[in-house]
């Protein structure tokens, strides 16, 4: 009963703010120097979709407001990928959507959000933070998967589940 309450809560969500941009953070991986958050910072800003960028080179982190009608989470963190590395075409940035898991405090917690997350289609890995109540999601990027399915799918398994 609770996981069909919490999907229709997370489903009514959806469709009342479906016209506000989504906001998300996204961990980068392959920031070797200050300059590398200027050329993801730069490549997202010029993405269809992308309203606002910002990347922090002390948290590795980007915080992204987009229109998820228009760029998909998994076409975002395609884009993050695609971005040409400062260091030479050897080199790679990767993007690991952040989602906030107040139930993970653990290993052990976070089992059964790594479990329903893995099953998702798109969903290339996934790692846990319990100290940070968070999760961190690799995607494909050949698909149009939404932050917004996984925090439903999620929900669907009784996890609660936002974007940061």
């Amino acid at each position: 009963m609770r996981a069909i309450a919490l999907v229709s809560a997370a489903l009514l969500a959806a469709q009342a703010h479906a016209d506000e941009p989504t906001k998300a953070m996204f961990l980068i991986t392959g920031l070797h120097c200050p300059p590398c958050t200027n050329t993801v910072q730069s490549s997202l800003s010029r993405v269809m979709g992308v309203k606002s960028v910002t990347v922090n080179w002390n948290t590795k982190n980007a915080k992204v407001e987009f229109d998820e009608s228009v760029l998909p989470a998994e076409r975002l963190a395609s884009a993050i990928a695609t971005t040409p590395h400062m260091m030479g075409a050897g080199m790679r940035y990767g993007g690991w959507l952040a989602l906030k898991v107040p139930s993970i405090k653990d290993q052990a917690s976070g089992d059964k959000v790594k479990e329903t997350l893995s099953k998702v289609d798109g969903v290339k890995s996934v790692a846990i933070y319990p100290a940070q109540q968070s999760v961190g999601v690799l995607l494909a990027g050949s698909g149009n998967l939404t932050s917004k399915q996984l925090i439903v799918a999620l929900g669907k398994d009784g996890i609660e589940a936002s974007s940061f």
